[in-house]
This record gives structure tokens, sequence and C-alpha cells, in this order.
């Protein structure tokens, strides 16, 4: 019994104070989670957020923007905070499981040894008890000897020399066991002092591990909803981000690509491409950025774009008014509008919806793309071949200059390394 309570002692309050330590030092950062954290990039991060409204192949795409890099930052920060809280959680709970296992051991040996206490406290009352009875017994039995006056000087040295005898039969034997169980009581009182000094300390423990799991679980819901906002946050700016190598945005390069494949759908024979539509966008309104206006994650702009009046000035044709002022704002002449730049007419009668909102707006990317592409394949016919292109380019302006300008933008976008679509497996 007392080999075990001191083969318990030390370990026991080594572990609780291991927990304790623990548990202040789970919130914690050391220099190399911050560098582990720090390594972690803007592109891998931002892999981690889907978007099935986007092209699959814009979703690979090195993006830049400070919006978008505070975006991929604030959820990278969400992601490390959820799981530190969810580390901390779980360090907590482990560090409480092993304090009820460790405290359950404790008390039990708590309980050995009360009843070892109140066992020797029993045996050193009986053993005192014992001892009583012996000394009155050898009183007695020496009282009722023969006469000491009466008995010759020999006699008396005899019953003296029994008398010592008597004794020293008592010392070696009662008094020597009771002088054992008296040490053995004031050592398992000792163990007591230690074991109940243990439990104090893991009972500690345990207050400081249920604190922190509180304040884990706190933390990692704060830090869930964080990751929630800050992946709506990302998928809002990756629209609006930079296309690295494009002169941009992806917003813009979606509209394009939703447009290629609308048309491809509706006109296989025509061969559309999203280059040829992103290069009229970069001549007509900069992708819809024209006078510092930007693309909102929806496709619509900023700010309207409306062109001059048709009025017969310098260099511009004169067109009346055909819509009553409804999309131009001009019910006098009309004005190109949009960042595709159709006239109200043309727009009439060949505007369709883009990302099938329910709506045909000329203000929004998606619904100019999809109209373009469309306006080219009727203008060119086949813009698989050259010669299409230039018919369809032409028939957009009537401008040599803005045809071979037109070209060159084309021929710049068609070189960029667009990523494959991602299999079907």
């Amino acid at each position: 019994m007392l080999h075990t309570a001191c083969r318990l002692r030390r370990p026991l309050l080594a572990g609780g104070l291991a927990i304790v330590m623990l548990a202040l030092t789970g919130a914690a950062y050391s220099d190399e989670d911050a560098a582990a954290r720090d390594d972690v990039s803007v592109s891998s991060v931002a892999t981690l957020v889907g978007d099935d409204t986007l092209d699959p192949r814009l979703l690979g795409l090195d993006l830049s923007g400070p919006r978008w890099v505070a975006a991929v930052t604030g959820l990278e920060e969400a992601l490390f905070a959820r799981e530190d809280a969810a580390r901390r959680l779980a360090t907590a709970r482990e560090a409480l499981t092993t304090i009820r296992r460790e405290r359950a051991t404790v008390g039990r040996a708590i309980e050995q040894h009360r009843d070892e206490a109140a066992s020797l406290g029993a045996r050193i009352a009986a053993q005192e008890a014992a001892l009583r009875d012996r000394a009155l017994e050898l009183y007695i039995g020496f009282g009722q000897g023969p006469d000491l006056d009466t008995l010759s000087s020999r006699e008396a040295a005899a019953d003296s020399s029994r008398l010592r005898h008597l004794t020293a039969e008592v010392e070696a034997s009662q008094l020597e066991l009771r002088r054992t169980l008296l040490e053995r009581r004031d050592q398992v009182g000792g163990d007591l002092a230690d074991l109940t000094a243990q439990l104090l300390a893991l009972d500690h423990a345990a207050w400081i591990n249920r604190r922190a799991e509180r304040q884990a679980n706190t933390d990692l819901e704060v830090a869930r909803l964080a990751v929630a906002e800050t992946t709506d946050s990302v998928r809002d700016a990756r629209r609006s981000a930079r296309v690295t190598g494009l002169d941009l945005s992806l917003v813009a390069l979606d509209a394009y690509l939703r447009a290629e494949r609308l048309l491809g759908e509706r006109d296989p024979g025509c061969g559309v491409r999203w280059w040829m539509v992103a290069a009229i966008a970069r001549i007509e309104s900069r992708h819809g950025e024209l006078g510092g206006r930007s693309v909102l994650p929806d496709g619509s702009l900023s700010r309207p774009i409306i062109g001059i009046a048709l009025d017969g000035g310098p260099r511009v044709r004169a067109v009346g008014d055909t819509d009553g002022g409804e999309l131009d704002g001009d019910s006098v002449w009309d004005r190109a509008v949009g960042p595709m730049q159709f006239i109200p007419e043309t727009w009439r009668r060949n505007g369709i919806d883009g990302d099938d909102d329910g709506l045909v707006d000329p203000q929004n990317i998606y619904d100019a793309a999809a109209t373009t592409a469309r306006y080219l394949c009727l203008l060119g016919g086949d813009l698989t071949l050259e010669s299409g292109r230039d018919a369809a380019y032409f028939g957009y302006n009537t401008s040599d200059d803005y045809v071979a300008t037109v070209q060159g933008h084309a021929e710049r976008y068609r070189e960029f390394p667009l990523p494959l679509a991602p299999s079907a497996d």
C-alpha cells in the first residue's frame, strides 16, 4: 500500500501541472506557426473557395488587386483562427479526460489510505489497551508476591531480576509493535496530505481547462462565422479581381466565356470565341471600366456608360431617338449605351440575356457580351475564318483603323493560356 502511494504521488502531481501549463499556453502562437501561416500563398487559399456560377476554368487563374488580396488574407486568417480554436478545444477536452482519469486514481488511493489509517488507529488503540492490561497484570502480580521485608536479600534480588526481565519482555514485543504502528500511521498521514494536494492541483487544472474549453468553443463559433463571411468576400472579390496577364477583371472574362458558350449552343456554326468579344470590349469601354468605372460582381457597372448624342456632329452620324430615351436618357437623339456601346435600336433587335437572370440590360456586361457575340455571328457568319472575323469587326464599326485595332487585341487575348476545363471525372 505504501509503495503504491509513493509511486503515484509524483507522476500524478507532475501530470496535473503539465495539464495546467498546456491549458495556459494553448492559445499562444509559436514563431513556427506564424511562419507556416505566412507561407500559405494567396492562390492556394483561394482554391478552397469554389464558385459554381463562374466558368470552372477561371478558378485556377492568378489574380491580383488590393480587394482580392485583402479578402483572401481575411479568409486565411479566419481559417487559421478556426483551426487554432479547434486545436485548443481538443487540447482542453483531452486534458479534462486525463484529469478525470487521474483524479479517479488519486481518489481511490485516498480512500485506501483512509481505510488503512482507520485500521491503524484501531490497532494502535487495541495495542495501547493491551499495554495497559499488561502493565496492570505485572503490577498486580508483583504486588501479590511475598512481603519484601520478610525476604532475604537473596530473594529480593531474585524478585527484582524477574521484574526487570518482565519489563524487557514488554518493551521487546508490545512496545516495539506500538512504535511500528505509530510510525506507519504518520507515514500514511503524510501520504494522505500529498494525495490531497494532488487532488487540489487536479481540481485547479480542471477549472483552468474548463475555462479554456469554454473560450475555445466561443472562439470556434466566432471563427466559423468569420470563415463563412470571408468565404463570401473571396467569391465577390474574385469576380472583381484583375486577371494576371490580362487587362480585365475576372467577371468580364467570365462574361466573355459565357457568351462564347451561349452562342456555341445557339449558333454552333458561327464559331465565335471569347477573345473576339473581349477585343470589342477593350476598345468600346476598356471592359466596362471606362472613366474609372468598375464591373460589379453581378456584371453590372458602378456607373452606366452612355455615349455622346448621335446628332450628326463632326465625325458623328445622325441617329434620331428610337427608344424614347428609355435606355440612353435622350428623347431627341440616340446614344450608344453600355460596355459594348450598342445604340438602342440595335440593342432592341439583338439584345439577349447573357446571365440568365430574366433581364436584358445593356449596362450589364454578361448581357452586353452575349449580345455582342450574337451580333458578330450575324455580321460575319463563320468566325473561324479570318475573313468572317474581319467582316464582323467592320460591321460593328465601319472603320479600317477600328478593325486593325480589334484584330491586334483579339490576337493578344487569343494567346492567353486559359486553363483547360476540369474533367467530369
